[in-house]
């Protein structure tokens, strides 16, 4: 399907396809940084292991951005509730990195507070995450 000639490369402009179908999906910044990475010939093609070492990557970095995003979560929920108010993502958002303006910065937590309780869980600042790493 994706090996087209049969040489047991993979085109790295398929990338995008092959992962989705994986059930995963980069970022297109995400996976020109992980190509480049990998094919390091700047041939644009992956063999079986340059593949292998790319889901490697990609995991990897996975993993450690969850593991940042749930130590970023922690700090602001200091009562251990399992959520964070609106008046602390907004001010986060307002404040934190490229700061948002104040219609910006609602706009993010209606998308983050999926249920319309005021309140922010961590699925909700994930989900909010993955939608900010699309913009990028």
């Amino acid at each position: 399907m994706f090996d087209e000639e049969g040489n047991g490369l993979v085109k790295t402009e398929d990338l995008e396809k092959l992962m989705s179908l994986m059930g995963i999906n980069p970022t297109k910044r995400e996976l020109v940084t992980m190509a480049k990475e990998v094919d390091k010939d700047n041939k644009g093609t992956l063999n079986c292991d340059g593949f292998l070492v790319l889901m490697g990557i990609y995991h990897e970095k996975a993993k450690n951005q969850d593991e940042e995003l749930r130590a970023a979560f922690k700090v602001f929920d200091k009562e251990h509730k399992g959520y964070i108010d609106w008046d602390t993502l907004k001010y986060v958002l307002m404040n934190a990195g490229e700061p948002l303006n104040e219609e910006e910065a609602e706009l993010m937590m209606k998308e983050a507070d999926k249920d319309g309780d005021g309140t922010i869980d961590y699925e909700g600042i994930e989900g909010l995450w993955k939608l900010i790493r699309e913009c990028l």
